[in-house]
């Protein structure tokens, strides 16, 4: 077993505590988070934003979503921590597993760290739990007293975004706020989301990789506005224009949380408010308890976020054609390069373009095998060359001052298989079928997770990760609540929204596909939403099979390359510009 989890059972022992529960969250159940809280990851040695760890004195137990399977397998290896793989049939739930533990022993204490965990999460497990005997120690970060060399969190300082790229005030979206909480007769509102907070206040950070916002809570009433932030965070004042905002500490949140009148009423969202912050709400204070007025404010994209973000995917859609045809010359030279040093290179491209100053995720470029597995990141022990033949799965992002963007293309950096085009053609069939749905009035995200797999099941295939997901305006790249999970929900989608469209297939230790547009929900003047790419890069033509494409899907391709040319064009010149006409010539059967 894995020293660090013999080392935590010593903990667990010393504490009380017979089964210890260790999630992938920070204090605002973040999906991406800073390195200080990569806690389920330091103890298993799984990398990602998914999973969620158990010990007790018989096993450790890794749960995580098909994204994760091939790499948990790879990276469980001789570790004796059990893979859990989450959603396939006969697997429990965590809590599934700690219900049937507590009939099989008749009660156990469980210890976790609340700050990490949900409220409402932690609340079901002690509704749950309590009433089969298990007693719940919800005050015990065990890991950080194993994790001696924790990294810390360093403050950034944060900083303002102009009203070019926000379109609205935080005065105009305070207001806004205030009378959806005047809807609900809410005296207060507890913002938990550090993407809500962010947005809330047009401000942004750099307290977590890859996402520009920083730690914050922010309870606010109907006449005043507390910000809580780390040390740091603020220089010497926030911007005049937010002069109405009181600053204070960051852990002043729980004593403030504490003192609210109960005889008011606070809206919180427990899905991001941890469980310890929970548990300081004054007994017998009414709560409203859903998700906050700022997560769909924050969802529908204004005037302004639209342009600035179409804006940001042309600057991107020429760092991406740079990239393609630069690893399709260099694929067949010798020395070859690998995974890591393309990536490398797409960064350098986006750096090239105005206003780009983060990836928007970790890069991931899988080549051959490494493509099967769905989230697979490179490292430098699992770093792959390139070689002249197959694919090259490529999902990446940047963020630029304009906003965010989100893009896979799987590229042939040579000759192909036939299972190879036809997998890809399929893929492409199903990313049609999404780019073509019209959603009438009633239907959801689960009618738009069926119709775009549809193509796909038709002959065999599926793929075990979410369609899609909202695309935050210089935030998280996967922003909800618009995102389509793999177990089908009925997500609300609205014109105004900016999603995701990524269907793929993955062939274990073959190769995988996976090509992914972001596109712009719009109303089709008849009550029904629809969409339109904002994602300007060519499709793999050496990877289309005519034969399995209807003439209406060839047709679309086709008015899709078109657009693409209209776009890049006027912005690149000489061989770049031979390039993107040969890679968006018609295709024809």
């Amino acid at each position: 077993m894995k020293k660090e989890v013999l080392d935590l059972r010593e903990k667990m022992k010393a504490n009380g505590v017979d089964v210890y529960y260790v999630p992938s969250g920070d204090y605002h159940s973040s999906e991406y988070v800073n390195d200080f809280f990569k806690a389920r990851e330091f103890m298993s040695g799984l990398t990602g934003e998914s999973g969620d760890l158990i010990v007790n004195d018989e096993g450790a137990y890794l749960w995580t979503d098909g994204r994760y399977f091939l790499q948990a397998e790879r990276q469980l290896a001789g570790s004796e921590i059990e893979l859990m793989r989450m959603a396939e049939p006969g697997v429990p739930t965590v809590e599934e597993f700690l219900i049937d533990l507590a009939k099989k022993k008749g009660g156990y204490t469980l210890g976790f760290d609340g700050k990490v965990v949900p409220g409402y999460y932690g609340e079901e497990l002690q509704s749950k739990l309590g009433e089969l005997g298990v007693t719940i120690k919800w005050d015990k970060d065990l890991v950080g007293e194993v994790w001696t060399s924790r990294p810390q969190i360093q403050p950034s300082e944060i900083y303002e975004l102009p009203l070019t790229t926000t379109g609205k005030t935080a005065t105009e979206k305070l207001a806004d706020v205030r009378k959806a909480m005047a809807e609900k007769n809410a005296d207060y509102l507890l913002v938990t989301d550090l993407m809500e907070n962010a947005w809330l206040l047009n401000m942004r950070g750099s307290d977590i990789d890859y996402t520009p916002v920083f730690f914050s809570f922010i309870l606010l009433s109907k006449d005043s506005v507390n910000l809580y932030v780390m040390d740091g965070a603020v220089k010497d004042s926030l911007p005049e224009d937010l002069s109405f905002v009181t600053v204070k500490g960051y852990d002043e949140i729980e004593q403030d949380v504490a003192a609210l009148d109960a005889s008011k009423t606070l809206w919180l969202d427990s899905g991001s408010a941890n469980y310890a912050l929970c548990l300081r709400i004054p007994e017998g204070m009414k709560t409203v308890d859903e998700a906050t007025p700022i997560a769909m404010m924050k969802a529908v994209k204004n005037e302004t976020e639209i342009k600035s973000t179409l804006n940001a995917h042309k600057k991107d859609a020429v760092a991406m054609v740079k990239f393609i045809k630069w690893i399709k010359d260099v694929a067949a030279k010798t020395p070859h390069q690998t995974e890591l040093s393309a990536a490398e290179q797409l960064r350098k491209f986006r750096a090239e373009e105005d206003g780009f100053f983060d990836l928007s995720f970790e890069t991931i470029a899988g080549y051959g095998p490494n493509g099967s597995v769905i989230h697979y990141a490179p490292t430098p022990e699992t770093d792959a060359e390139i070689l002249p033949e197959g694919f090259l799965l490529l999902d990446s992002g940047g963020h630029y001052t304009d906003g965010t963007t989100d893009i896979t293309r799987t590229i042939a950096v040579g000759p192909l298989t036939q299972e190879m085009i036809d997998d890809y053609t399929y893929v492409l069939k199903a990313h049609l079928a999404m780019h073509n749905a019209v959603l009438t009035p009633g239907m959801n995200g689960i009618d738009l997770d069926a119709i775009t797999r549809a193509p796909m099941r038709a002959v065999g295939l599926d793929f075990k990760h979410g369609l899609s997901h909202g695309v935050g305006h210089l935030l998280s790249v996967h922003e909800g609540p618009n995102i389509l999970r793999r177990v089908p929900t009925p997500i609300t989608i609205c014109p105004g929204m900016i999603m995701s469209n990524e269907p793929g297939v993955y062939i274990d230790n073959q190769f995988g596909v996976r090509i992914e547009n972001e596109v712009l929900m719009k109303d089709d003047g008849n009550g029904n939403t629809i969409n339109e790419p904002i994602t300007f890069v060519p499709y793999e033509r050496e990877a289309i099979n005519p034969a399995l494409l209807t003439d209406e899907e060839l047709a679309w391709v086709n008015n899709y390359h078109k657009m693409v040319r209209e776009v890049l064009l006027p912005r690149v010149d000489g061989d770049l510009a031979e390039f993107v006409k040969a890679q968006t010539e018609e295709i024809t059967k």
